[in-house]
């Protein structure tokens, strides 16, 4: 019996360290440089949503009082959310009708313990956002109310 039984714990030991060894840790680091050429500098004012795969849009622009409102797909590497839902004032370089071009660089690093480390990289050019929207890159926001109406 106990000779069943210290066979079986021997066993147990043996399978367990099998696992942990197949075990590995991995970690992921990416960095994104945002860059836009070109397109003008402007002062716009809308309301800030989030959209369901994370990218922030303003959208109730007014050109003028009464006038048709537009929408802007906006570049940042800062944390937005919380101002979505509020009425924001942001100044930034759009890119609009083609005037500019934006440029996202995006550089992954996966390091593998005792394993292979990985690398990879993407660019992407556009003239236009997320629903062919125009961009607006973001260098400040100011809050003007705390809901959108």
């Amino acid at each position: 019996m106990i000779r069943t039984t210290a066979v079986a714990l021997g066993l147990a030991a043996i399978c367990a360290s099998g696992l942990a060894a197949q075990t590995q840790e991995t970690k992921t680091t990416t960095k994104t440089k945002v860059e836009i050429s070109g397109g003008k500098d402007v002062t716009v004012m809308g309301c800030l949503e989030q959209r369901p795969n994370g990218e922030y849009m303003l959208t109730e622009v007014r050109a003028n009082r009464g006038g048709e409102t537009s929408r802007y797909a906006l570049v940042t590497s800062e944390d937005l959310s919380k101002h979505v839902g509020e009425r924001v004032e942001i100044q930034g370089k759009a890119v609009v009708s083609g005037d500019g071009k934006l440029t996202v660089e995006s550089k992954t690093n996966t390091e593998v313990e005792n394993g292979k480390d990985q690398e990879s990289k993407t660019k992407r050019e556009s003239t236009s956002g997320a629903l062919a929207l125009p961009y607006l890159g973001v260098k400040s926001i100011k809050t003007f109310s705390s809901y959108c109406s």
